[in-house]
C-alpha cells in the first residue's frame, strides 16, 4: 500500500508535501490523519499505512514545516526549526482544509506521534469536536530524563531565543543525525532492521534528513506544555476533550510519562495504556512491542468507530 504524494501551498507561502493511502473499498469513509513526530516523513509511515490497510482503514499523513518533503524555513536545512507551534496548528489546519476540498476526504480519527500529540491537544482545546476520537503514541507533553535536565534545557532555549540565537543547536545535537550507525542502547528504538531500512530510505532520498534539535524548537515546545498545563488546570478546560487513547512507551527517555500521567491520568475521555519495553518510537519498535499498540488501537476502534468494523471488506 503506497502513498500518493501530493503538495499544497499554506497561505503563508510554505509548501507542504502530503500523502494519500486509500482504505478498502467498501470502507470509502474510514480513513486516519496522522500527525508525525519532529524529523519523521511520510515514507516513514509506510508499515504503518500497510497495517491500516489490513484493517480496511485508509490514511493521510504530511510532513510539518521544516522537515521531510515540506519547505525547510532556514538556511540549514536539516534543523528542522520552528519558531512557534501554531505554525504546526496552521500546516495542519491547511491539510484538513485542503483534503477536503480537493479529495473530499474527511478523517474522522487522529493518530499521532510525540510532537504531533502537542500540536493535537493544543487543537483539541480550541476545537474538541475537530475529530471523532483520537490515539496518541508517546505524547510529548514534558520533556523524558531528570527534572534538572529539562528545567536546564527550558532556561537555556528560551536565553537563547530572547537573544536571537534560536536558530542554533543545543549543545551536543549539532552532530545527532538519523544516518548514524545503530546503537543498541539509543532511545528511539530496539529493532535494528527496522532502522536499518530508515537509514538505507535516508540515504537514498537525503533531503528528508533532520538532525539535532534547535533551540527555538525546543523553546516553541515548552511555551507550548507551559500553556497547556494553564488550560487543563482550569475548571472547564480538561473536560472538553473527544475519547484518547494514550499509548506510552515504558522504556521512553525522550519524553516524560510522568507529566503525560499527571495532566491526563484521571481524565474521563483518557484511556492510558503503557507498553513496558518499548522505547519511544513505537512504531518503529521490534514486532512483539508493535503488536501490543496495534491491540490497543483496535481495541481503541471497537470502541468508537464500530461502524469501520462492520464495513470492512
Amino acid at each position: 500500500m503506497n502513498f500518493s504524494l501530493h503538495h499544497v501551498t499554506n497561505k503563508d507561502g510554505v509548501r507542504l508535501r502530503y500523502g494519500i493511502s486509500p482504505p478498502s473499498r467498501d470502507n470509502l469513509d474510514a480513513y486516519v490523519l496522522i500527525l508525525q513526530g519532529r524529523g519523521e516523513y511520510i515514507e516513514r509511515y509506510q508499515e504503518t499505512a500497510v497495517d491500516l490497510a489490513k484493517r480496511g482503514l485508509g490514511c493521510v499523513t504530511f510532513d510539518f514545516r521544516g522537515q521531510g518533503g515540506s519547505d525547510r524555513t532556514t538556511s540549514d536545512p536539516i534543523m528542522g526549526y520552528v519558531k512557534d507551534v501554531t505554525e504546526y496548528v496552521s500546516d495542519t489546519a491547511c491539510i484538513i482544509a485542503h483534503i477536503k476540498d480537493q479529495h473530499d476526504i474527511t478523517c474522522q480519527m487522529l493518530l499521532t506521534h510525540s510532537t504531533g500529540g502537542l500540536v493535537a491537544m493544543k487543537m483539541l482545546l480550541s476545537q474538541p469536536d475537530l475529530w471523532k476520537s483520537v490515539v496518541m503514541l508517546a505524547p510529548f507533553f514534558g520533556m523524558g530524563g531528570p527534572d534538572w535536565l529539562a528545567l536546564a534545557a527550558q532556561f537555556l532555549s528560551a536565553s537563547l531565543g530572547r537573544y536571537g540565537f534560536d536558530q542554533q543547536y543545543l549543545p551536543g545535537q549539532k552532530t545527532l543525525s538519523p544516518l548514524n550507525a545503530f546503537e543498541p542502547e539509543n532511545l528511539l528504538t530496539s529493532d535494528a532492521e527496522r532502522y536499518a531500512r530508515n537509514v538505507a530510505l535516508l540515504t537514498a532520498q537525503p533531503d528528508l534528513v533532520i538532525g539535532g534539535v534547535s533551540a527555538g524548537w525546543l523553546d516553541a515546545c515548552f511555551r507550548t506544555q507551559a500553556n497547556l498545563m494553564g488550560k487543563l488546570s482550569a475548571p472547564s478546560g480538561a473536560m472538553s476533550l473527544p475519547p484518547i487513547t494514550m499509548v506510552l512507551a515504558g522504556n521512553d527517555q525522550v519524553v516524560s510519562n510522568t507529566t503525560t500521567n499527571d495532566l491526563f491520568g484521571n481524565h474521563p475521555n483518557v484511556t492510558m495504556c503503557e507498553i513496558p519495553e518499548a522505547r519511544h518510537e513505537i512504531l518503529q519498535e521490534q514486532d512483539y512491542l508493535r503488536d501490543q499498540f496495534w491491540a490497543a488501537f483496535d481495541l481503541h476502534v471497537s470502541r468508537h468507530h464500530a461502524e469501520w468494523l462492520s464495513n470492512a471488506g
